[in-house]
């Protein structure tokens, strides 16, 4: 089967907050904040923590929050010109190839390249690693059938 697609900025803004919120060291600091949060509200309500200190740890989560919510997945994707470009993809029983408007070369990936496939609203992520992932969009599909096989074909392939 043939795809050929372009990413839209939201939905690949949004399937990289996804993809963050995912990892296991990113659950972790957003535990921790919760719970300096809850330690920080309640010493203020027993008087043990003062307003400045309340705002100024609250300021703090809010920036940081900010960070990890806007400036990291525009600044990630802003280097990749993949996300800027038009994608034309085959998949098969043997695997994928991916080439580019700007690279004609074409690069055939087997399934067993992907160690996990993830999919999503808008998006299958298809995992090399634990970072390092590639992005097919529901949207490209022409029909529903077209979009199972891949979900099928993509989950029966990669263990």
């Amino acid at each position: 089967m043939h795809l050929e697609f372009s990413y839209n900025k939201e939905e690949v803004l949004n399937a990289l907050r996804y993809h963050f919120l995912q990892l296991g060291e990113i659950k972790v600091f957003r535990n921790t904040l919760f719970i300096l949060l809850a330690f920080t509200m309640a010493g203020f309500a027993f008087d043990i923590v003062t307003i400045g200190a309340l705002i100024g740890i609250v300021g703090m989560i809010i920036l940081i929050v900010t960070v990890f919510w806007f400036l990291l997945p525009v600044s990630i994707y802003n280097k990749a010109a993949t996300f800027k470009d038009d994608i034309h993809l085959k998949y098969s029983e043997e695997g994928i190839t991916i080439s580019t408007r700007t690279s004609e070369q074409q690069r055939l990936l087997s399934w067993s390249t992907f160690t996990k496939v993830v999919e999503a609203k808008n998006f299958f992520f298809l995992y090399r690693g634990k970072k390092n992932f590639f992005l097919v969009p529901t949207s490209a599909f022409k029909s529903q059938d077209a979009h199972q096989e891949f979900s099928r074909l993509a989950k029966d392939k990669i263990s």
